[in-house]
């Protein structure tokens, strides 16, 4: 316990203030509406439902519900770059529009960018098709997508930190346009970024020229390069790893156990960022026709949603239906019952702080080990096939049977009753831990009555 209070908790505060972790953490979060309208889309084009397939079809309303699909997650690195500048920008305290549009502009300069011509090109190589004699192929400008979405976050995150950071310094060295007073402030604030942005387009296309000359592992650029050197294998070993995710949801839970959020301190600035690079491509499997029980990957942000986190951090709705309808003492069974509703949509910061579980020796083996056991059992049921692989992201709030059922467009019955499940195991998990509590409450009622 000395070693916890001494050295790991002042280690997690400085973990959680750093302000290059909260600004990725933030920027994720502003991130949510667009991933979950992509989301949300993706499911209602999914639905493995034979009629509303062929009316889908028929009506011609299938090609129109891809569309936010691909506007959304298919280009998510865009949305990323642009408000993890703007949100550390902030935290640097200089003008945070300007940054992230300096970002997003830098972002696109060191983007592949190929022609239509050399895309048909590829494919009818590939493919041994030969055009007919005098037959030229276009030669439009293109921006793949291939490093606009998943697989282009990690340099989106870096690109944004970087060019707040690049900004601020370059402002305070006082290397900038100054206007006259009587300019209007949009306008001046426009042009001091005008002089930061040069500096910072310039360092980015410098260091990609020189990442593809050396063609370091046969990197191309920058994105070649991070993504093959560093996202990639943080995918296969942190990301899409059970045991890696165990300790993810074990750290958090440690954190929340004294104090901290855990979530917000730990998993959406470390995690996250691996986990929606995840779902994003099982999303983009789904809609190219994968079945869910063959999508890529099994771990993602739905699956610490629907699994980790059914009830709130550490799985507490079974514990929030034993106080309200079977604990003895008063105090338990009246928190209980105020806390129910919220339960259900995964918000138990009222049993966090108010039963407590913060601090209280006597619930931090379960509230530790229930969202591990859950994960586990729902990480079983999907190797074995029994349940599918989610793509879904769920929307915060979201009740918890209705979070399982729109976490995958088939099988989302099978796990909406995989969560009662997990509701009943997490329950019994936590039994005899609150029956103590519970013991003490009452007599210290009684005690008081008398």
């Amino acid at each position: 316990m000395n070693f916890i209070n001494e050295k790991f908790l002042p280690f997690a505060e400085k973990l959680a203030a750093n302000k290059f972790l909260r600004a990725v953490s933030t920027g994720f979060m502003m991130l949510m509406p667009v991933i979950i309208i992509g989301s949300m889309f993706s499911l209602f084009n999914s639905l493995a439902i034979p009629s509303y397939q062929a009316f889908l079809v028929e009506s011609g309303l299938k090609r129109f519900l891809a569309i936010p699909n691909m506007v959304t997650n298919d280009i998510l690195a865009l949305y990323a770059v642009f408000f993890i500048s703007y949100t550390m920008a902030g935290e640097l305290e200089k003008d945070s529009a300007v940054s992230g549009m300096l970002a997003l502009m830098t972002f696109l300069a060191i983007t592949p960018i190929t022609t239509t011509g050399k895309l048909v090109g590829s494919f009818l190589n590939g493919n041994k098709i030969a055009l007919p004699q005098g037959v030229s192929l276009p030669g439009g400008n293109v921006i793949p997508y291939e490093f606009i979405g998943a697989k282009g976050l990690f340099v989106a995150i870096i690109v944004g930190l970087a060019t707040a950071v690049i900004y601020s310094k370059v402002l305070d060295k006082g290397i900038m346009i100054k206007m006259p007073d009587s300019v209007p402030p949009t306008v001046s604030k426009s042009f001091a970024g005008l002089l930061p942005g040069f500096v910072i387009i310039i360092i980015f296309l410098a260091l990609d020229f020189i990442i593809g000359s050396i063609g370091f592992q046969g990197s191309t650029g920058i994105h070649t390069f991070v993504y093959k050197l560093v996202q990639a294998p943080l995918e296969v070993f942190l990301g899409a790893n059970i045991f890696s995710f165990l300790f993810a949801i074990f750290l958090a839970q440690v954190l929340w156990f004294f104090g901290l959020h855990g979530v917000n301190a730990v998993l959406i600035p470390i995690f996250f960022p691996l986990w929606t690079s995840l779902t994003t491509a099982n999303l983009e499997a789904l809609n190219a026709g994968v079945s869910v029980y063959d999508l890529p990957n099994i771990i993602g942000r739905p699956f610490f949603s629907v699994y980790a986190s059914a009830g709130g951090s550490g799985v507490t709705l079974g514990l929030c239906i034993y106080m309200a309808f079977l604990a003895r003492s008063k105090q338990l069974k009246t928190l209980g019952k105020l806390a129910l509703p919220a339960g259900v949509a995964a918000i138990n910061e009222p049993l966090i702080f108010g039963l407590p579980i913060v601090l209280n020796p006597y619930l931090a083996v379960p509230f530790i080990a229930a969202p591990l056991v859950t994960s586990a059992i729902g990480y079983a049921l999907t190797v074995i096939g029994f349940l599918p692989k989610l793509s879904t992201l769920i929307p915060l709030g979201t009740p918890i049977l209705m979070s399982g059922f729109l976490a995958s467009p088939v099988g989302g019955l099978k796990v909406a009753a995989v969560q009662i499940l997990l509701v009943v195991v997490s329950g019994l998990i936590y039994l005899p831990f609150i029956r103590v509590v519970d013991k003490q409450a009452l007599a210290l009622e009684l005690e008081e009555a008398e």
